[in-house]
């Protein structure tokens, strides 16, 4: 896969006991997906353990910033967030290792093969609870040192065991302005503003994971823009139009699909200090949760 010959370092010692750089290196290597970041590989060793193994590239990040940044990462333990197992950083290259999880991504489950009827209103609520409460804690962890997650998206919720969902990747891309916040934070400077606004960018990728949800559509696609389209369809009084069609026809909530929308429209705010916060949409989810609950105790 790679060919480099510097120590690996281990965040996860039960997991990766033992493990040497160059058994990585050496294990059979299949490409999963290529981006603007970087490309992620699947990565097995000794025919049982299974990481993905994210390589980074166009990242101006320096090697003591970076492992900074992983250690703190790895720190924070919370059951809907994927933690890194290990790393390994050098000028040239950033490597990053995380448990695979066999389950594919929220991309996968909206447009892939499988996608469509299966993936249900009731589903797609829990997964939108699950991951803003997830990102609203972690958001808090990290508040002081403003790392944020940087490039959310649906192929970066990805599913373990029983379908629960989780945040992959986190803090692994820079948001915009965020070297400015390191820059000043190196120099003892804080400003309120700039660390709002790495977290409010987040904010803003969640609205538009919630918009994938309620409409089965992707973000952006051959010219075609998510959230203006939702936004125009909104301002038209056309507001029914925007549901994905396989909700309506098994008779998802109306109401709490609507309620939803508001939350993403909320979300996805062209200013950045009109967004609410993390918590503020884990609440919002939460109480369409219990709402939802209620009414299914109620119909049965």
């Amino acid at each position: 896969m790679l060919h480099l010959k510097i120590a690996l370092v281990l965040l996860s010692s039960q997991t990766l006991r033992g493990l040497q750089f160059e058994d990585l290196l050496g294990a059979p290597a299949e490409l999963i997906r290529r981006g603007k970041h970087g490309s992620l590989y699947k990565v097995m060793l000794d025919n049982v353990v299974l990481l993905a193994v994210k390589r980074i590239k166009d990242w101006g990040i320096s090697k003591q910033d970076f492992e900074r940044r992983m250690n703190l990462i790895a720190q924070v333990k919370h059951p809907r967030v994927l933690p890194p197992v290990a790393y390994y950083c050098s000028q040239q290259e950033k490597l990053l290792a995380y448990k695979y999880l066999q389950n594919g991504s929220l991309f996968m489950l909206l447009y892939g093969s499988q996608s469509g009827h299966s993936f249900d209103w009731g589903s797609r609520l829990n997964v939108a609870a699950k991951i803003a409460e997830a990102l609203a804690y972690v958001h808090e962890e990290f508040l002081e040192n403003g790392i944020a997650h940087g490039n959310l998206k649906s192929s970066n919720i990805l599913f373990g065991k029983n379908m629960d969902p989780c945040i992959s990747e986190y803090g692994l891309m820079m948001a915009e302005n965020q070297d400015q916040f390191v820059h000043s934070h190196n120099k003892g400077l804080k400003s309120k503003d700039l660390i709002a606004s790495i977290f409010k960018a987040d904010v803003h990728a969640f609205g538009s994971i919630l918009l994938e949800l309620l409409t089965g559509k992707v973000i952006k696609n051959d010219g075609f823009d998510l959230v203006k389209w939702v936004n125009s369809v909104v301002r038209e009084e056309w507001t029914f139009e925007v549901f994905d069609k396989s909700l309506i026809s098994r008779g998802a909530s109306e109401e709490r699909m609507m309620s939803l929308l508001q939350v993403a429209l909320k979300c996805v705010n062209p200013s950045p200090n009109d967004r609410p916060s993390m918590s503020q949409v884990a609440e919002m989810t939460n109480s369409l949760i219990e709402e939802e609950e209620k009414s299914i105790s109620f119909d049965t």
